[in-house]
């Protein structure tokens, strides 16, 4: 290799380690301060104290804000859906009014909380605040809870009262009735 060859090598490769170290100082979030009005928008239900044992041990951030959530610190006290979702996942997007038509029938009967994964939290307020989920979720960066249950997203988790998981729907659903007849199945509360 020659020395202009290796001169040019060596530039490129200043050039990729100084784009990688300012995007490494770039932070992907906005401040929660910036994130505030799109929380009051969404007007996203309060995040679970936790939501069982059988969840990945992770501390995750409350989409709609408010305390971090500890998956495991405690059971939800009641039987729930875990469904995790993204902005960018067309199957999520498309169960969506199944869902908040789900939640509006259940009432306080069956919890409903969403995982946010892989996604801004701008994007998935957004989002909510667009297609009217009420229901919380928390932020899932890592995409660590959607890797401990594939595959998908959606990936939605049935959870009776103590947290365990006593079912696993991978993919959308097809409809309202749909999950009404799994929530009875697998959850035994009819909607």
């Amino acid at each position: 290799m020659t020395r202009a060859q290796w001169a040019a090598l060596v530039g490129v490769a200043v050039l990729l380690a100084g784009a990688f170290a300012v995007r490494g100082q770039q932070s992907p979030e906005p401040e929660a301060a910036d994130l505030a009005p799109l929380r009051e928008a969404a007007a996203l239900a309060d995040c679970p104290a936790g939501l069982g044992p059988e969840l990945p041990d992770l501390v995750l951030p409350c989409l709609g804000g408010g305390e971090d959530v500890d998956l495991r610190s405690a059971a939800p006290g009641r039987p729930t859906l875990v469904n995790v979702w993204a902005t960018w996942c067309p199957p999520c997007v498309e169960e969506v009014p199944d869902l908040a038509a789900f939640a509006e029938r259940a009432g306080g009967r069956v919890g409903l909380v969403g995982v946010l994964t892989q996604d801004p939290q701008r994007n998935g307020l957004e989002f909510a605040r667009q297609f009217g989920m009420r229901w919380p979720s928390v932020v899932d960066d890592q995409g660590e809870v959607f890797r401990a249950f594939r595959p998908g997203p959606p990936v939605t988790l049935f959870l009776d009262a103590q947290g365990r998981v006593v079912h696993k729907r991978s993919g959308k659903f097809d409809d309202v009735a749909e999950i009404e007849a799994l929530v009875a199945e697998h959850l035994g509360v009819s909607v």
